[in-house]
């Protein structure tokens, strides 16, 4: 019997992971798709967010958890995601989808570059060719875009410098929700990170547009389904399904972007693209599968976050 029930989480939990990919994959087609501005666009994701999270530590039981160091780590993780944010909704606005999920999918090459540091041990050979390969493959996806379209090289230097403000994110956090309960951390930093965005997008004096009743619909459902239900059906999946495994399953998210781009938005994927995509995502699967031990569960997490809304 309680193998069964082992069997039954273990399905479920796959089934969240692959509904997250869903999800994350179409959340940077709707960015792209709605008409409002990166940075308008990205502090209405967080405002449709911020008031369920809010609510979400009312209660007395989480209220006696919220000490000083909780708010240190929601002050300090909140600016990092307010910036990766920024970032990330602003680059999807002046390049391509794919180009930008790709890019992002680096982010476990990067992290391998710290793994002397955070775990005292020295990459082996094999991970830092594969992550050079890594690299080569996103260059042939960069230079495979008509820059001049729906891409731009502005765009794209964006998405390199989001890589590494979601890579210093994704640390922080992780040393954070040692101590920390997670998701007391998430809602805390999510709403530090709206006040943030929402100032500097008031200050800026923006056009906020008018956006047109499906993309009110569209805003909300990437704050309350991809950027909210999407942690939580991740966080939940690492209780049945191992990190490598979903870290594996969650590789399919540029694959899910690309192709809802493709066939949502009209981009164009050449030959050298697809070639470079493929190049970077089995690139990536081999480093985490060649890592050692701690080194592999790391990056097997840092592939479920990467460029997550």
């Amino acid at each position: 019997m309680s193998d069964e029930r082992d069997t039954d989480a273990r399905a479920l939990g796959l089934a969240a992971v692959a509904t997250t990919v869903l999800l994350w994959g179409l959340s940077a087609v709707a960015i792209k798709a709605v008409s409002t501005t990166g940075l308008v666009t990205t502090m209405y994701r967080l405002a449709f967010a911020s008031p369920v999270l809010l609510a979400s530590l009312a209660t007395a039981s989480v209220r006696r958890r919220l000490d000083r160091d909780w708010a240190r780590a929601c002050v300090i993780g909140g600016l990092l995601f307010s910036l990766h944010q920024m970032l990330y909704f602003q680059s999807l606005k002046l390049t391509t989808v794919t180009n930008v999920t790709i890019i992002g999918a680096l982010q476990p090459a990067l992290v391998l570059l710290l793994s002397g540091p955070l775990f005292g041990e020295t990459a082996a050979p094999g991970s830092l060719a594969w992550s050079a390969l890594a690299l080569v493959g996103t260059g042939l996806v960069v230079l495979g875009s008509s820059h001049g379209g729906s891409s731009s090289i502005a765009g794209d230097a964006m998405a390199f410098v989001n890589l590494f403000a979601f890579t210093a994110y994704f640390l922080a956090s992780k040393r954070f929700r040692e101590r920390i309960h997670a998701w007391d951390y998430v809602a805390g930093m999510t709403i530090v990170a709206g006040v943030v965005v929402t100032s500097i997008t008031l200050a800026s004096h923006p056009d906020f547009g008018r956006p047109r009743p499906w993309e009110w619909v569209t805003l909300a459902w990437l704050a309350l389904l991809p950027g909210t239900l999407g942690h939580v059906l991740t966080n939940w999946a690492h209780a049945h399904v191992p990190a490598f495994v979903s870290s594996m399953i969650l590789l399919a998210v540029p694959i899910v972007a690309a192709a809802g781009a493709h066939v949502l938005l009209g981009e164009v994927l050449s030959p050298v693209q697809l070639a470079g995509g493929a190049i970077v995502l089995l690139s990536i699967a081999a480093i985490i599968r060649s890592a050692p031990g701690s080194e592999r569960e790391v990056l097997a997490e840092a592939t479920q976050f990467t460029e997550a809304p």
